[in-house]
């Protein structure tokens, strides 16, 4: 397997940016990996958050433990800010997982070349 493929390989499937490294493009790849990790960050904590005030209102007796209370809450799209921070956070970690991906391998393709 030639170079292009293991780093474009590597950055889809293990890491963002992980490519770049198994290339040693050390300054690509720890951007492309701080973006997309600040990025699943800010996600998860938001998704954490939401789950701990819907599990609150459970435990203090406001909801009851029935699903069709439940999922409505779980599906309904946060508030304009938060929901624009949120889309921010989605794209920035797609562009970056994205553009990793094709990086490393384009990366890779000229390694290979100059082989």
């Amino acid at each position: 397997m030639n170079q292009a493929t293991k780093a474009a390989l590597i950055s889809a499937f293990i890491c963002p940016g992980g490519g770049h490294f198994y290339l040693k493009r050390y300054n690509t790849g720890t951007l492309l990996s701080v973006v997309t990790l600040a990025a699943l960050i800010y996600l998860l904590n938001q998704a954490i958050a939401r789950a701990q005030d819907i599990s609150q209102q459970i435990i203090n007796g406001q909801l009851p433990l029935d699903l069709s209370v439940i999922y409505p809450l779980i599906t309904q799209p946060p508030a304009a800010e938060q929901a624009l921070y949120s889309n921010i956070a989605l794209v920035a970690f797609a562009t970056s997982w994205f553009i990793g991906v094709i990086d490393a391998y384009r990366l890779g393709a000229i390694a290979d070349k100059a082989e």
